[in-house]
């Protein structure tokens, strides 16, 4: 039996949010739950013992053939990109060399679908459009920048493909809802949806690719980073192709060096 329909777990980073849920998962009939929120107060910071959870976590992926974490990150936000060449890295570079990115990893470019989008006018380049917007309005408006799985409103960034996604029931995105809202501090948090997590393979990466995307927002616009929100309407621990007992391990030496 679940102990509740909804959990919220409070943290400080992302690696410390990462762990705490793996903790809870852990702790579920058959590791999983459903309407999993975390709630992380500086996604944008790193601390020592953070990084080295990040190791833990990279070598543990790495161990058995997994995608790296700042793989994973990319899919989201080609951080990369954005520290050699700034916002036109981000706007105009990754775009352009895409194809080969996607023959070398494959798998949902969300980045992808919020820089290049096909509209009635011609290609436009929804998360730009979505900067703009917040470097011109941020003072007036606080609740009009989403990235959605809408498809044709001018407020939304859209995640969700009609032409590629609607009939797949497996390998459809994962992540389904951007929302970014000026807080009242000036801030700007982040609000992001996923409709299935993996939180083995995917969700330290997931995290640091949503904690990098939202960083950029807020340099663009001008704004400070708050919080982060990542909701999984259904959180699991997968176990392919590893064990119940080699995750236990992993997050027991996780914890103890944010204990440290």
């Amino acid at each position: 039996m679940y102990n509740a329909l909804t959990k919220t777990i409070p943290a400080q980073t992302c690696p410390e949010a990462w762990v705490a849920t793996a903790e809870h998962l852990l702790s579920q009939p058959k590791h999983e739950a459903y309407y999993l929120t975390l709630a992380i107060e500086s996604p944008e910071k790193m601390r020592p013992s953070d990084f080295n959870v990040h190791d833990h976590v990279e070598a543990f992926l790495r161990s058995y053939s997994k995608a790296p974490i700042a793989t994973v990150a990319g899919t989201i936000f080609p951080a990369n990109y954005y520290s050699r060449e700034g916002a036109k890295g981000v706007f105009e570079d990754f775009p352009e060399t895409f194809g080969k990115i996607r023959r070398r990893s494959g798998g949902p470019f969300y980045a992808m679908r919020m820089l290049r989008r096909e509209g009635k006018e011609g290609m436009i380049n929804p998360l730009k459009d979505l900067v703009e917007k917040l470097s011109n309005n941020k003072k007036h408006f606080r609740s009009a920048y989403e990235v959605s799985v809408a498809e044709d409103d001018s407020f939304e960034l859209p995640l969700y493909q009609v032409e590629k996604d609607r009939r797949l029931l497996r390998r459809q995105p994962c992540l389904s809802h951007l929302s970014f809202k000026v807080y009242v501090d000036g801030s700007l948090t982040l609000a992001a949806m996923y409709r299935s997590h993996y939180y083995i393979s995917k969700a330290f990466g997931n995290l640091i690719g949503l904690a990098q995307l939202q960083s950029f927002v807020a340099a663009e616009a001008g704004l400070k980073v708050g919080p982060l929100i990542c909701y999984s309407t259904h959180a699991r621990i997968d176990t392919n192709p590893w064990k119940i007992s080699d995750i236990r391990k992993l997050i027991s030496t996780c914890r103890a060096t944010l204990s440290d």
